[in-house]
């Protein structure tokens, strides 16, 4: 009797099967091409279904907010896959940069890194995703970008520019899955912002407002695409964590340093997001008392712990601060060139105690502190002075922190007491 019903409404609505499947495909494909930005994140499954690169290339990763590529500002907001050529010896391997989810590709940058006589130098891309309502992420610092990605985003004359030629950008909607290739570089950052978690317990939040329409008056571009370039750094988190429970303790058990060579220690060895330490010296500090560090002339310096070793603490600087001069480091007259590049590194020193190297999360309003035995990165030359800093809440405005490279004493208790800076300090603001 059901066969005979079946035959029965065949003979009266013979197209009707062929009606419900192509419905059912029509509600597929308005299903896949609704934003994922806008669908709701799984609960209970981990946001990424693949990996990053293949691990077989990786050889370790930069934790969350250590010193990664030079001129970086530290903390930096993302993690740093390593490569290296297990067969000539100090040379990185060029890896393939996939997708490790379903994702919208939702904007891509370009920017030329050009030579001190202005000729081009690279080229450095960077690709932003959304994978669901909630969970964005980048990749930075790649090489090259597969064709198709350009060709789907309506090729290259069809990015606008943020400031200038040298640095352009474009809105997308480009549908990518687990294991598609965007790109390949020696190395390249990923950024993960979820936000669906609390902010971090910044100072100054709104110099980290991602106000699209405050940005755009900036660099004259829509508000959608610098929105889209513009990621939450308060809500920013370690992409490893979001990562297949599988996958994990691999990725976790590289975290460490650019060369592998020294291993990221603690539980938290990957940090879980950039944070200023209100009322200390921990943390952010910029160039400009304004702007929300919304222009491209406003810079950053971070005083921080080093992310693999948290007893070690950082000056990032990178030759902002004026009194560092190259007659301070500890190299042969002779040696100019690697002189000058010494102050534009970042410095490092042992945490102590008391006003002596202090840690910077430790530091107090009013009191001027001095750091003695000061190297340039890791492993590069001493540093003939010591540092004296101090930080000063504003009761009208921001608060700032004076600092002065000192050459006049070798050891903080060389210098003349009460601590004092002599008139060529730096100041910046929070």
């Amino acid at each position: 009797m059901f066969t005979a019903a079946l035959l029965v409404a065949t003979i009266m609505h013979p197209t009707a099967g062929r009606h419900a499947v192509e419905r059912a495909r029509a509600v597929a494909a308005a299903v896949e091409a609704t934003p994922i930005s806008a669908r709701d994140c799984a609960i209970g499954e981990p946001a990424f279904s693949g990996s990053f690169a293949s691990i077989d290339d990786v050889l370790s990763v930069s934790p969350l907010g250590g010193v990664t590529a030079p001129g970086e500002v530290l903390p930096a907001p993302y993690i740093r896959i390593n490569t290296r050529r297990a067969d000539q010896g100090f040379k990185r391997r060029t890896t393939t940069a996939m997708a490790p989810a379903k994702a919208d590709i939702v904007a891509l940058e370009r920017k030329i890194e050009r030579n001190s006589d202005g000729a081009a130098r690279a080229f450095s891309w960077t690709v932003h995703f959304r994978s669901c309502k909630n969970i964005s992420f980048y990749y930075d610092r790649l090489d090259t970008i597969d064709d198709a990605i350009i060709s789907r985003a309506g090729g290259i004359e069809t990015f606008e520019e943020f400031g200038g030629p040298d640095h352009i950008a474009v809105e997308t909607q480009i549908r990518v899955s687990k294991g598609h290739a965007i790109g390949e570089a020696d190395g390249f950052n990923v950024g993960l912002h979820d936000l669906a978690t609390s902010p971090a317990a910044f100072e100054r939040p709104e110099r980290y407002s991602t106000n699209p329409y405050a940005r755009a008056a900036v660099f004259d571009a829509p508000p959608s695409l610098v929105q889209a370039i513009t990621p939450d750094t308060s809500r920013a988190r370690c992409p490893i964590d979001y990562l297949p429970k599988d996958e994990q303790p691999l990725w976790a058990a590289k975290l460490g340093d650019s060369w592998g060579i020294r291993q990221a220690k603690g539980a938290d060895a990957c940090r879980t997001t950039v944070t200023d330490e209100k009322g200390a010296a921990q943390g952010v500090w910029f160039t400009d008392a304004a702007h929300n560090a919304a222009t491209s002339k406003v810079s950053a310096v971070v005083l921080a712990a080093d992310a693999i070793a948290p007893g070690r603490l950082i000056f990032s600087l990178h030759g902002r601060l004026t009194s560092l001069t190259p007659d301070l480091v500890g190299l042969a007259p002779f040696m100019d060139t690697e002189r000058e590049a010494a102050v534009k590194d970042f410095l490092t020193f042992e945490q102590g105690d008391g006003r002596i190297n202090t840690a910077f999360r430790e530091v107090r309003d009013g009191e001027v502190y001095c750091y003695e035995k000061l190297r340039a990165n890791f492993l590069g030359p001493l540093i003939n002075g010591v540092v004296v800093l101090e930080r000063q809440s504003g009761e009208a405005g921001p608060a700032l922190l004076k600092i002065e490279a000192r050459g006049d004493a070798l050891s903080c208790i060389d210098l003349e007491d009460p601590w004092a800076f002599s008139g060529n300090e730096t100041v910046f603001y929070r």
